[in-house]
């Protein structure tokens, strides 16, 4: 009697999530909750699901299925004295493979609503060599509210080990973006509120806070993403287009990935970069100009 060799289970898992990755239909940089769940309910290891919201406690109350956490700080740390420093390539290739992340597998990335941690991680695992990485609009709090399943098990995921190449050309740092500043090369975009825009910035820069991306409180929708068409307006307005060459900063590079996410994977623009030291970075670095200014008036706020 001949019997059949058997596969062990995590090579299983692994050869599975390797054909899902190359069948599977590209994933649009932002999903609603009903596309996450359409392809769940399809084929639930479809797609690797990452919750990011604070604290683990929230993650074992209950979760989406087949989520895995991963905290922001994974992914970051003080070094020479700055603040939240993304970790090295080496580093963030090890936290992805342990979420059994190949450079194809489909993933989607919830935090407890459209909030910046969120947007943060997904940017890395972007920029870390993920090609197809999305944001849940709504996070955790739509999905809920929509009355989807969340769930408290959890289950075994098989680590991988494939290469992934980062996109480094996607990040600029301090030296880059005071040659961009100097030669006048690209226009720099600060997205934190108002007020510390206002008491101290990169000169010359132009202010949109990233909060202006959500549709305002007290509005149908508040707290989703506001449409594409509107966001071009805002950013029209500023004088970004296509082919607008932009690095985008904020206070520790956080709040500046959403907008960098949303310029570079939702709506396309080419010619987008992050500064990721941000101004925690220029502003303790010897001889960086810094201006001041009135704060901004009307377009620095959430729309009204």
């Amino acid at each position: 009697m001949h019997l059949r060799p058997r596969i062990a289970l995590p090579l299983a898992a692994a050869l599975l999530l390797a054909a899902i990755s190359a069948t599977a239909a590209p994933v649009p940089a932002i999903v609603s909750p009903a596309w996450l769940a359409e392809q769940l309910a399809a084929t639930p290891a479809s797609v690797a699901v990452i919750d990011v919201r604070p604290g683990l406690k929230e993650y074992l109350t209950g979760h989406l299925p087949g989520a895995q956490p991963l905290a922001i700080d994974s992914t970051r740390s003080t070094s020479g004295g700055v603040p939240v420093v993304l970790f090295p390539w080496e580093t963030l290739h090890l936290v992805i493979h342990r979420l059994g992340i190949t450079r194809t597998t489909p993933v989607v990335v919830y935090g407890e609503e459209n909030d910046l941690d969120a947007f943060y991680v997904a940017t890395v695992l972007r920029v870390a060599g993920v090609a197809q990485v999305a944001v849940l609009d709504g996070g955790f709090e739509r999905w809920t509210a929509e009355k989807r399943p969340v769930t408290k098990e959890r289950r075994v995921v098989p680590l991988t080990s494939e290469t992934l190449v980062p996109d480094a050309k996607a990040l600029v740092g301090l030296e880059e973006v005071r040659a961009a500043l100097e030669k006048k090369s690209a226009l720099l975009l600060d997205v934190r509120p108002a007020e510390p825009f206002a008491a101290g910035h990169l000169p010359g820069a132009k202010h949109r806070f990233w909060a202006r991306d959500l549709v305002p409180d007290g509005q149908p929708g508040a707290g989703s993403l506001r449409s594409d068409s509107e966001i071009r307006a805002d950013l029209e307005a500023l004088g970004i287009t296509k082919e607008t060459p932009v690095i985008v900063y904020c206070n520790s590079g956080h709040q500046a990935s959403e907008t960098f996410f949303m310029l570079k994977y939702q709506l396309g623009y080419p010619n987008v970069k992050l500064y990721l030291g941000s101004w925690l970075e220029w502003s303790m670095t010897p001889g960086t100009p810094k201006e001041v200014s009135p704060a901004p008036a009307v377009t620095s706020a959430q729309p009204k």
